[in-house]
């Protein structure tokens, strides 16, 4: 008998990475990526009978990969049994999102292989998968099914072919016909910021001028673009810094403008000799863009510790690479100054601070709005209100470290669990506005 409990965890290996590169980069709610991914494994269980223990095998190893307690999976299987219809409409993070499309599908195919081979009812409902999620791109729902089978030995004919390549064919995903204007809108668009776009702006018209002096064979005067973004948590600096990467990519700063993310996790090695490596590859994979290095200050350690290495790689390369490599370096206002004064080179490569102030209440409540839009909720009027309070409170009470866009989003959560216990305690047949309206009762919070 195959290992279903390794499969299950081999098939949902990515699955937490993908979630939360999803909640950070585009707003959406992590309870409505888990309730897709819950969904589409509820009605491949489903499709043909009751489950079987091979299944239920499959559904705990997966529960217990993804941390989820009884209680929270309860929640969401409450939540799928008041749908009004079982709808593949309901995974819409998916369809918008092909990198979740194709964990979902693939999870829902090893699923359906766990016990035996495809049965025909379980083959048209993965094919019905992958038209709704992956109709656009079909050589991913090839690769899920392909790395699906390669955890089972069974004697089912493949259902997905993979389109045949067509040469000079642009990816789905590309981005190529954004203009400067385009990427400047997009930085305009953020709430709130009001101080780190005025100084990006500042710089945008600088660089701008020198490039036109170059045009009229003019010296352009030295600036060093490496920067570093001070200030709390959830303050948008990740966002900000991916669309500076495009800004340096239009301006012909950078050549493909791409931001590479990391952080002491990323830098840091085990043992002499490891982190000079590990850091040299990590900025390889940056070259012609943007690396952001989050919480930077963490590399400052004790006598014995590797995070000074990873600095001195850092700032060697810095200068060996300095017209294919910019820097950000981000975290706590008062620890990034004292990272900056703990290396001479340092100090001189990072010459330009933008500062991410916090959030005001009603800049919050954007955020929040932002997250019910993107998850399909709806906030009554009376729980606006409520809310308003929630953040007035949380602002004037805030810690050094407050979360911002994240204490929102966690906010987020709390709420549509909380929706979600309340629904799931009624007798009556849930209407769509029902599903939808986020009301008082959710927001049960200490002072709101």
């Amino acid at each position: 008998m195959p290992d279903i409990t390794a499969a299950a965890r081999a098939c949902l290996s990515s699955f937490q990475t993908t979630k939360q590169a999803l909640v950070h980069d585009h707003g959406c709610s992590d309870f409505e990526i888990d309730f897709e991914l819950r969904f589409a494994l509820f009605l491949t269980g489903l499709i043909d009978g009751e489950t079987n223990a091979s299944e239920r095998t499959f559904l705990q190893a997966a529960f217990n990969t993804l941390n989820w307690s009884p209680t929270y999976e309860g929640l969401l299987r409450s939540r799928i049994e008041n749908l009004p219809s079982y709808d593949l409409a309901q995974l819409r993070i998916a369809h918008t999102h092909s990198d979740l499309a194709e964990i979902i599908l693939k999870a829902a195919y090893t699923l359906a292989l766990a016990d035996r081979g495809l049965s025909n009812d379980e083959q048209i409902l993965l094919t019905n998968f992958s038209d709704t999620i992956l109709s656009q791109n079909k050589d991913r729902a090839s690769t899920a099914e392909s790395e699906a089978r390669a955890l089972f030995d069974r004697d089912s004919p493949a259902i997905f072919k993979a389109p045949t390549s067509r040469p000079n064919q642009p990816s789905q995903e590309t981005n190529d016909d954004r203009t400067l204007e385009d990427e400047l809108a997009t930085l305009k668009d953020l709430i709130g910021l009001q101080g780190v776009k005025d100084e990006i702006e500042k710089l945008v018209h600088f660089l701008e001028i020198q490039k036109q002096r170059e045009g009229h064979q003019l010296k352009a005067a030295a600036l060093s673009l490496h920067l570093v973004f001070s200030g709390n948590p959830g303050t948008g600096k990740t966002t900000v810094a991916r669309i500076l990467a495009k800004i340096f990519q239009k301006l012909k700063i950078l050549k493909k403008g791409h931001l590479v993310e990391t952080d002491r996790m990323g830098l840091v090695g085990q043992y002499v000799g490891h982190t000079a490596k590990k850091t040299s590859e990590i900025i390889d994979s940056a070259l012609d863009g943007v690396l952001f290095i989050d919480e930077a200050y963490s590399l400052v350690g004790g006598e014995n510790d590797f995070g000074g290495e990873a600095i001195d790689t850092l700032v060697k390369r810095m200068e060996d690479d300095r017209d294919r490599l910019i820097v950000i370096v981000a975290g706590y206002p008062k620890d990034m100054d004292e990272f900056i004064s703990t290396n001479p080179g340092l100090k001189s490569r990072f010459s330009k601070t933008i500062h991410f102030s916090d959030y005001a209440p009603t800049e919050l409540a954007k955020i929040f709005q932002i997250f019910c839009k993107n998850n399909e909720y709806e906030i009554s009027s009376d729980a606006e209100e409520k809310l308003t309070h929630v953040f007035e409170y949380a602002l004037a009470n805030a810690a050094d470290d407050f979360g911002n866009g994240r204490y929102v989003r966690n906010l987020f959560e709390q709420i549509i669990r909380n929706q979600a216990l309340r629904l799931s305690q009624h007798n009556h047949t849930l209407t769509k506005q029902d599903l939808i309206t986020l009301e008082p009762a959710d927001i049960v919070l200490p002072n709101a």
